[in-house]
């Protein structure tokens, strides 16, 4: 029997078990699964247990605004999480609200509910707190009072966006108590755009009918934190109670446009500056925004939310293959107007078979060694070759590094008998930079502002891009040698990378073929990889058709020259910037370049398949093994490595029931490189049968591991940027960079 005033009675443990904050984390578990999915994610992010190899997690641990970390940049991605916060509570109101009818017997029910809804939100922001406080004392070195602003700005933004939206719902949320006077009507006039589309308009008095278990709450949480006893809604008309829930829809409305209004703001805006908000606060908004949709489909499909959204996303994947409007990105540079270059074997046969194609290009070749022997001032000088490794900023850190304090150990005389850089990803994009550091023409730049250049965080631009343009709002564009382009975070990287290294980079392919013909500076070669049938594309300023040399058609090379299959298309007008974006495209962190071929073509990563360009050096020393055996003293070949070679796991790891299911397909993933250096020894091993003198072999190695990771990104922490720096000191590069001086001066 309930007691008068329908206060009911509750003995101790039904008041605890019964507890409205616990009763509302029980029916997400059991409810909302989609709901927590996103909370999951975020958890999974800032304890670093997702995306830890990418980078992800510094993207929120250590946000970045306009170059700078402090109170602005945490305090914007506050705002975004109090954005989040403030969309779950709408979201789950929403969903659960009918579920607890004694709601609409309190003053301001939906602020009630935020107050009692706190478990998940407040552990996430201790977390946060937590996490991201000890993360910059230790791996970004800070100092206490610059991470407890760092996290004031943090809790600023997060109180401030909350309180903002508190005092809305504050002014427009009623009780049953103000329905509850038959005269009283919901304001028809009300600015209530598409609500129903966002929320299911049947009344709350038919939904709570099908749930004929109602979810018991014998306590909450009241004004100034007071633990008050629930009351019985039984006595309250269903009519009443269904304008107070009506409310919902308008609410969650406003929010969801605003939402939207927003990161289209942002997405229009975002080639400012300013604009570039942290991208953990793009992540942040972008989840908002989902969160709600999820809402909406739970609100209106109930238990079906699932099938639906499974049958949505199979359906829009019919679609895309049906459609010629997909989103595609471009090769900055290349003509994409005329007709497409036939990818076929026949027309790849043809060009690999153009003997004389190939006798001019090695001519030439023959003619820029000679250019390069006379630049060495030596009658037989030893003929360096530098091959770099793929891997993120890490790799082109160290590659900038370890090949600089190797030209200084042995007094510059590296660089000026290096004759070809090849390799992948990072590790081009280091040397490439180095090359233009390194070169007299350009303004003299310190080794140690080109490391600073280099290791600028350029992952921030390419995920806040990817989120608010890439998502949804592919419309810009841009204009590059007269041609009209997609605007993207493909884009975004090219410009941020041109700007960290100070516009020496963006250059045209073309504007670098005097300066590697005449040796005034090492020629460098890219080898991307074309992902529909594995083949290399090989991009150098140089005609270098001999590198994918056939004698029959019976015969295959891996290998198609960029300038000469793609001749038709302005070639040489390629951005380098987007020739060394390909280079380094890591699936989903870049797009994947659509090039002007029939059948289209992508283009991916060129670690997939030679992570040190080993291939293509080996390949240019047995086109011109002649010319090196009369002409130099002998062979060093440079390898700078981001890891020991053949790792092997750790004995006493056991697998996870995870693991050892995903085995086989993890195997290949994880051995990759491990593949590649078997291969590459064999053909080391192999040139003895058609080079006549010895190769030398100089490793320079970045030592790491689990233990002492160094994160595969485009932003590194200040320890694992010291991590780098110390491996020039390890005994083993040390031996290395003597044993390199005794063959370049072995007078000395």
């Amino acid at each position: 029997m309930t007691p008068k005033n329908n206060i009911p009675n509750f003995s101790i443990w039904e008041k605890a078990i019964y507890f409205f904050p616990v009763q509302l984390l029980f029916v997400h578990l059991k409810k909302n699964v989609l709901l927590l999915g996103f909370w999951v994610i975020l958890f999974a992010i800032i304890t670093k247990s997702f995306g830890l190899k990418y980078g992800v997690p510094y993207l929120f641990l250590y946000p970045e605004y306009l170059g700078q970390v402090g109170f602005l940049s945490h305090c914007i991605v506050g705002l975004s999480a109090g954005a989040f916060i403030m969309a779950f509570n709408i979201s789950s109101y929403t969903v659960n609200g009918f579920r607890f009818p004694f709601l609409a017997t309190l003053n301001r029910p939906f602020i009630k509910y935020c107050q009692n809804n706190f478990i998940i939100p407040i552990s996430f922001s201790v977390a946060y707190l937590f996490t991201a406080a000890s993360f910059q004392m230790i791996h970004e070195e800070e100092t206490l009072s610059q991470v407890i602003q760092n996290m004031s700005g943090f809790l600023a933004g997060n109180v401030l966006f909350i309180l903002m939206t508190a005092a809305y719902f504050s002014l427009t949320n009623k009780s049953a108590m103000f329905f509850r006077n038959k005269n009283t009507v919901v304001d028809k006039n009300f600015i209530n755009p598409i609500s129903d589309l966002f929320s299911n308009s049947r009344k709350w008095e038919h939904i709570q009918g099908k749930n004929k278990k109602e979810w018991k709450v014998a306590t909450y949480i009241a004004a100034f934190g007071k633990i008050k006893i629930a009351r019985d809604s039984s006595h309250y008309l269903k009519s009443t109670l269904e304008k107070v829930f009506q409310q919902n829809r308008i609410n969650a409305s406003l929010f969801q446009v605003s939402i939207i209004v927003v990161i289209f703001i942002l997405g229009f805006l975002s080639n400012f500056d300013w604009i570039m908000i942290p991208s953990a606060a793009s992540i942040l908004l972008l989840f908002t925004m989902f969160i709600m949709l999820v809402s909406a489909f739970y609100s209106w499909f109930k238990g079906w939310t699932s099938l639906v959204l499974l049958t949505l996303i199979v359906a829009l994947n019919l679609l895309s293959t049906q459609s010629t409007s997909v989103y595609k990105n471009q090769a900055y540079g290349l003509d994409y107007d005329r007709v497409p270059a036939q990818y076929s074997i026949d027309q790849i046969s043809s060009m690999q078979l153009d003997s004389s194609q190939i006798r001019r290009d090695v001519n030439l070749g023959i003619e820029r060694l000679e250019n390069w022997k006379q630049q060495t001032g030596e009658e037989k000088p030893l003929a360096v070759f530098l091959n770099v490794p793929g891997g993120g900023l890490r790799s082109a850190i160290w590659t900038m590094k370890s090949v600089a304090t190797a030209n200084e150990s042995t007094n510059g005389q590296l660089w000026e008998n290096l004759v070809l850089i090849s390799g992948s990803s990072g590790g081009m994009i280091g040397a490439s930079y180095l090359r233009e550091v390194l070169n007299p023409v350009n303004k003299p730049i310190s080794l140690e502002d080109a490391y600073n250049d280099m290791s600028k965080d350029k992952l921030n631009p390419v995920a806040a891009t990817a989120v608010l343009n890439d998502v949804f709002f592919r419309f810009k564009s841009f204009q590059y040698q007269g041609k009209s382009y997609t605007r993207d975070r493909a884009k975004s990287f090219e410009e941020k990378l041109s700007t960290d290294t100070r516009g020496l980079l963006n250059k045209t392919l073309s504007q670098y073929f005097e300066r590697e013909q005449s040796a005034k500076t090492p020629m460098l070669l890219l080898s991307p990889t074309i992902s529909n049938d594995g083949r290399k594309l090989l991009i150098s300023p140089l005609p270098i058709s001999y590198l994918g040399e056939i004698r029959s058609r019976k015969e295959t090379n891996e290998n198609i020259e960029f300038t000469q299959f793609f001749k038709n298309h302005d070639p040489g007008n390629l951005s380098f910037l987007s020739a060394l974006r390909m280079s380094a495209t890591f699936p989903y962190v870049f797009p994947s370049a659509n090039l002007p071929t029939k059948p289209e073509i992508e283009i991916l990563d060129a670690g997939i398949r030679d992570n040190y360009g080993m291939t293509s050096t080996l390949r240019y020393i047995k086109t011109f093994r002649d010319w090196m055996s009369s002409n130099t003293s002998g062979i060093v070949i440079i390898q700078i490595r981001d890891q020991q070679k053949l790792q092997v796991d750790d004995p006493n790891k056991k697998k996870s029931l995870f693991e050892s299911i995903t085995q086989p397909f993890g195997t290949f993933y994880n051995t990759i490189l491990n593949v590649q250096d078997y291969q590459l020894d064999d053909q080391i091993r192999m040139a003895g049968n058609w080079y006549e003198d010895d190769i030398e072999i100089i490793d320079l190695v970045l030592e790491r591991s689990e233990l002492n990771p160094i994160s595969l990104s485009w932003h590194l922490t200040k320890k694992e940027k010291s991590r780098i720096t110390d491996a020039l000191q390890t005994t083993h590069n040390q031996y290395q960079f003597t044993y390199l001086k005794r063959l370049l001066n072995p007078e000395e």
